[in-house]
């Protein structure tokens, strides 16, 4: 258990009341930096828009103070009027002193792919190639589908892309066709997205996808589908798959289904399956749902198969235990885990403290901290300088200042290391 700090029993705490602490000072306008691109990235679109064989010469004129942000800006800008945006790109480029990045090259492909120019979007593939660059979702953000001949729209645009990829080629392609079905799968084209996975590879990875935006879309039939057609094509499902129909059907309160799945998953025989993540699933919905002995269970099971939780399922189990009322179930649980997973202690200590001293226990907070650091482990900085701070304010200056001479310890070590 806790060891209480020298002189930490004192009557019961009372919170602050609070305090007018805010400058008389003005903020400064923030909108002015993002008015000015706005105007400069106005003047430039209107410049391209206009066209005409002098447009890099009108641009060198015009002088903008070249940014990403800027550049972005004007890129989106000129796809949504439908404008290309080819020339802009390439005299940027060539100014001194400024590189586009990946996200704008992925904008320029966006341009393209509005604009049915897929000459001027494989130019863009092999640039992007050249420099080693990843396509992303944004890319394909013209997918998004519009009107009553959606379905057929999209499609024949998905065989398009996929054709200019294939030609291009290079480094790119793997990014290309990923992000393709993702932004697929992200706007409902599941046809169009199971097209490309059928014309390109029928991975894991790719079927993944779009069992990942059923799963978020609630239609589990929907996924289990995808599942199954991914087996009769021969892929098998990873632990990745099991986990995204798992967290659908917990998070539906299906979860009769979810054990049977458990179950299947373990007849898979196969070494990776389950893996951390499903325990991880697991003990979050049952920490959720304040069956915190079952969550306990799972754990046990979990270290049992040598595996290691997660930052976040630490997380999930002292919230779990606080907010359920068992404050001290989650000291205990933090008390543990210091010799089960030495490598979370900093972090779930820290967190216990700063649940504690939300709840206005910061005399409580402040000895989890020292108890922390008698252990000779630094905690939170944030954490330690708001418990400080709290208890100056409620006349604890002198707890404050036992947990400061251990905390300045570490300072001390830090200068000595260097």
């Amino acid at each position: 258990m806790m060891r209480p700090l020298p002189r930490l029993v004192g009557p019961p705490l009372r919170l602050a009341s609070p305090r007018a602490a805010f400058s008389a000072t003005p903020l400064a306008r923030r909108g002015s930096a993002a008015d000015a691109r706005t105007a400069a990235s106005d003047a430039i679109v209107r410049l391209v828009a206009a066209g005409g064989p002098g447009l890099e010469a009108d641009l060198d004129r015009l002088d903008p103070a070249l940014s990403d942000g800027l550049v972005c800006t004007t890129l989106r800008a000129l796809t949504d009027r439908g404008v290309p945006a080819a020339r802009f790109f390439a005299w940027a480029s060539l100014r001194r002193g400024f590189t586009p990045s990946a996200h704008a090259h992925n904008l320029l492909v966006e341009n393209a792919g509005r604009l049915a120019d897929y000459l001027a979007m494989s130019r863009v593939l092999a640039l992007m190639s050249a420099r080693r660059l990843s396509l992303t979702e944004r890319a394909f953000a013209f997918l998004a589908p519009s009107g009553s001949s959606r379905g057929s729209r999209v499609e024949d645009a998905a065989r398009a892309v996929l054709r200019t990829l294939d030609d291009v080629g290079g480094p790119c392609r793997a990014s290309g066709v990923f992000s393709l079905v993702k932004a697929l799968a992200s706007i409902g084209e599941f046809d169009a997205a199971a097209s490309v996975i059928e014309e390109t590879a029928r991975t894991a990875r790719y079927y993944n996808v779009l069992v990942a935006a059923k799963c978020k879309a609630g239609d589990f039939v929907g996924a289990r589908e995808v599942f199954d057609e991914m087996r009769k094509s021969g892929c098998d499902p990873d632990a990745n798959t099991w986990n995204y129909l798992l967290g659908c059907l917990l998070k539906n309160g299906r979860l009769a289904e979810a054990c049977g799945l458990v179950e299947s998953m373990e007849r898979t025989k196969l070494g990776e399956i389950p893996n951390s993540l499903t325990y991880e699933i697991l003990a979050y919905h049952a920490c959720k749902a304040g069956r915190m002995d079952s969550a306990m269970q799972i754990l046990d099971q979990m270290f049992l198969a040598n595996l290691t939780p997660r930052i976040t399922m630490h997380t999930a189990f002292i919230k779990g235990y606080f907010y359920t009322g068992r404050i001290e179930d989650a000291m205990k649980y933090v008390s543990d885990m210091s010799t089960r997973d030495r490598h979370s202690v900093n972090r779930n200590y820290s967190l216990f403290a700063k649940l504690l001293r939300k709840s206005g226990r910061v005399v409580d907070a402040g000895r989890v901290l020292y108890e922390l650091m008698e252990k000779g482990l630094r905690p939170d900085h944030s954490a330690y300088v708001k418990v400080a701070k709290d208890l100056h304010k409620m006349g604890r200056g002198d707890l404050a200042a036992e947990l400061k001479s251990l905390f300045q310890r570490f300072s001390v070590q830090s200068d000595l290391g260097r």
